[in-house]
C-alpha cells in the first residue's frame, strides 16, 4: 500500500484493500510508480430519458475510468458491494455518501455525475413511403462533481457536451430502411463502451464528452509542472506531518502528491500529499511513503 496506515482511521484499517487490487490490473509503468491520483467513480445519475437497453449509468463511467487508465497516469478504483451500507443504492448516493465510500476505499478523488441527455434524432427528407435520404444527429451531454475525501467536499464540477451529426446519403427505396439506419436500428444489441460501439455516431459522441471530462479531471489531479519555487524541499517533519515550502504562489491544492528525493543519495525515497495550502509558500503535508526515510532539506518533484 502507498498509503501508510499511520494516517488511517480504525475504520479504514479494516477496509478491503482496492488499491492493491487495482494495481495488479494496471499496467505499472514502473517499479517505482506512483500515480496523480487514486479515483473511485460511483454511478451516474440518469436524466437523460434514454430508453434503450444500455445501462449507461454504470457503462458511462466505466468508460470513463477506462479512459483516464489509458491516457493520464491514474488509477480507478473499483466500486464493489461490500463498500455500501444495508440499504444503499449505488446508482442514487449522495454526496455524503459518495465521500465516506471514497475514504473507506482509500480514494483520493471520488468522480459522481449526472447523464443530462444521450439521444440519436433522426430528420427524413423526401417521401419516406417513396424514396428520400435520412440524416442523424446524436447528443450526449455529461455533467460531473469532484469529490475530495481527504478534505471532505467537492472541489470542482465539470461539463462534457458533444453532438453529431450523420447524413446517410443512401436513397431509401419504398420505404426500406438503408443499411446505416438498419445498422441504427440494431444498436441495442451491441455491448455498451466495446469497439463496434465507439464507432458508431452515439459511440463517437459518447468518446468526445467524455474525453472532455477526462481533462478536467487531470487538471484537478495532476500538480503544476512549472513551479514558481526554484527549490522545493521538505521544510520540517514530525511523524507523518510536516511543511513543505510549496504553497499558493506555485498553484499546489489539497490532494496533490509529490515525489521526495533524498539529497544525500539522489534517489527517490517517498511520497508526501498536500493536505492544507497555508501560505504563499508553505503547505502541511502528510507522508504517504517513505517515512523511515525522508528527511528535512529533501528535495520534491512531480510525479
Amino acid at each position: 500500500m502507498l498509503r501508510t496506515t499511520a494516517i488511517l482511521s480504525l475504520s479504514r484499517l479494516c477496509r478491503i484493500d482496492l488499491f492493491g487490487l487495482a494495481l495488479l490490473l494496471y499496467p505499472l509503468r514502473s517499479a517505482a510508480f506512483q500515480p496523480e491520483a487514486v479515483i473511485l467513480i460511483v454511478p451516474f445519475a440518469d436524466h437523460s430519458y434514454f430508453r434503450g437497453s444500455w445501462d449507461i449509468s454504470r457503462g458511462i463511467p466505466q468508460v470513463l475510468g477506462e479512459l483516464l487508465q489509458q491516457e493520464r497516469n491514474i488509477v480507478v478504483l473499483p466500486l464493489i458491494d461490500s463498500l455500501l451500507t444495508a440499504g444503499e443504492d449505488s446508482t442514487a448516493l449522495s454526496e455524503a455518501q459518495a465521500l465516506r465510500i471514497g475514504d473507506n476505499a482509500g480514494a483520493d478523488l471520488v468522480v459522481s455525475g449526472d447523464i443530462r441527455n444521450f439521444s440519436i434524432k433522426r430528420f427524413n427528407a423526401g417521401n419516406p413511403s417513396l424514396g428520400g435520404y435520412t440524416s442523424y444527429t446524436a447528443l450526449v451531454e455529461i455533467e460531473i462533481q469532484l469529490l475530495q475525501p481527504l478534505s471532505m467536499s467537492q472541489v470542482g464540477t465539470a461539463a462534457g457536451k458533444a453532438e453529431m451529426t450523420d447524413r446517410d446519403l443512401g436513397l431509401t427505396l419504398l420505404g426500406k430502411p438503408t443499411r446505416k439506419e438498419a445498422a441504427l436500428l440494431e444498436l441495442n444489441e451491441v455491448p455498451f463502451g466495446v469497439e463496434r460501439f465507439r464507432q458508431t455516431i452515439i459511440g463517437k459522441a459518447t468518446l468526445d464528452a467524455l474525453q472532455q471530462l477526462t481533462k478536467e479531471i487531470g487538471a484537478k489531479t495532476s500538480p503544476p509542472h512549472t513551479l514558481q519555487q526554484q527549490e522545493p524541499k521538505i521544510l520540517s517533519l514530525k511523524g507523518t506531518e510536516g511543511f513543505v515550502n510549496l504553497g499558493l504562489a506555485d498553484k499546489v491544492e489539497i490532494g496533490h502528491k509529490f515525489v521526495v528525493y533524498s539529497r544525500r543519495e539522489m534517489k527517490r525515497i517517498g511520497v508526501v500529499q498536500i493536505v492544507e495550502v497555508l501560505a504563499q509558500h508553505l503547505s502541511r503535508i502528510l507522508v504517504l511513503e517513505g517515512q523511515e526515510h525522508i528527511q528535512v532539506e529533501d528535495a520534491l518533484a512531480v510525479p
